[in-house]
């Protein structure tokens, strides 16, 4: 049965309408005995994990994948609808909010193979912490039949903790992952990352658009599902190649002498880390400039998480830290108490950042820019490249 908590931000005479389209989607599944069904979920990295998937199983087979910025409750059936009786393959992605969401996923499709990324503190405020997050993100590996696969991460604890639930084979990937998927000879600049990939006798150089040595995850879950529906080495080097990097992750803006690293979609305390890391390693002859909004839905450790992201930018090389917001001040002071030797600011609104930074001689310089999606710090990305900073929001109304 469906869980109709999920639309709990849907309009009262909208909400028919979604639940009528998801009851054709769970029926119309019915009608494509031969489409094979990939979820995947995690706390982290699942659009880009999407995106890769679908890239690298395109080269063998007939496949679709939703739009990447559009909640899973109303991407899911409007994916499935989209299918055609000659698609082979479905790529679709289970992010979860609350408790009660996968049951919800999982009562219109049963995938035959999961892949969960990563977990990790995310909406803490409604799984109440890290063993809630865990619990939700589980049944994914729980739903899946004997003939199917976990693909699951090796390099997380957390996930590891997982395998024994399923009855499903388990197929590891990562560093830690002793007969899976191997990458070595990672390197980046801000037009994207080159790497090579092993796997038993097969070797390929891989090429692909994205940056940062974290999101090395997506190449690995998406190659290892790759190797389980049948594709070469040479076959999945091709697909990771024609990636497309999901908007507002992490994505290079280059405007004159600065580079802009557009992180605005969203924001948790593993992302947010990495996504410094990133900045410190592209930065590494530059004027570095850290700019962080809220790590949204964390709950009753939100305080001590802003907390710790202060202290790992203070014993960082990064020169200028601003925060967006009264939230994200707490990272602002966590810095001064642990001896930061850079400046910073912080500020109530995007468009003091944007006041600040241009008030900042800014040539041979990389800004990072990150927080989760209702801060909307993506109008300071458009203010510094001279857009409008307007935006129309449906839960926030129209910001100027």
């Amino acid at each position: 049965m469906f869980n109709l908590d999920v639309y709990r931000q849907v309009k009262a005479w909208k909400k028919p309408i979604h639940i009528s389209r998801t009851l054709a989607a769970k029926h119309y599944l019915k009608l494509l005995p031969n489409l094979e069904i990939i979820a995947i979920t995690g706390s982290v990295g699942k659009t880009l994990t999407q995106n890769a998937i679908a890239s690298v199983l395109s080269q063998k087979f007939k496949t679709v994948v939703g739009e990447e910025n559009l909640d899973p409750t109303f991407r899911i059936p409007k994916t499935i609808l989209s299918a055609k009786p000659w698609d082979q393959k479905m790529i679709l992605e289970f992010g979860v909010e609350q408790v009660g969401d996968m049951d919800h996923y999982l009562s219109i499709v049963t995938p035959k193979i999961a892949v969960v990324t990563i977990i990790a503190p995310t909406h803490t405020k409604y799984f109440g912490g890290l063993e809630g997050v865990a619990s939700e993100k589980a049944k994914l590996v729980k739903s899946l039949p004997k003939s199917g696969y976990a693909v699951l991460n090796a390099d997380d604890p957390e996930v590891v903790k997982v395998a024994p639930m399923t009855h499903a084979r388990v197929w590891w990937f990562g560093q830690k992952a002793k007969d899976g998927i191997k990458i070595s000879h990672f390197a980046q600049n801000l037009k994207g990352s080159r790497f090579r990939m092993h796997y038993n006798s097969q070797k390929a150089s891989v090429s692909w658009k994205i940056i940062g040595r974290h999101q090395l995850l997506s190449a690995y879950a998406a190659a290892t599902v790759g190797i389980i529906c049948g594709l070469t080495l040479k076959q999945i080097a091709r697909g990771l190649f024609q990636v497309k990097p999901p908007q507002h992750r992490l994505n290079p803006i280059k405007k004159g002498e600065i580079c802009i690293l557009d992180d605005t979609y969203n924001s948790s305390p593993k992302a947010a880390e990495e996504a410094l890391n990133t900045l410190i390693d592209l930065g590494k002859k530059k004027k570095k400039i850290a700019v962080f909004g809220e790590m949204k839905d964390l709950g009753k450790i939100s305080k001590e998480e802003h907390r710790l992201l202060g202290q790992k930018v203070a014993r960082s090389s990064v020169n200028y830290l601003m925060t967006v917001g009264s939230v994200a001040e707490e990272i602002n002071k966590s810095t001064k108490r642990n001896g930061f030797k850079g400046k910073t600011s912080a500020t109530k609104s995007t468009n003091e950042v944007i006041k600040e930074l241009k008030k900042i001689p800014l040539a041979n310089t990389i800004i990072l820019v990150k927080g989760s999606r209702h801060a909307h710090l993506e109008r300071i990305i458009s203010g510094l490249l001279g857009k409008s900073t307007r935006i129309n929001c449906y839960h926030c109304g129209t910001l100027e």
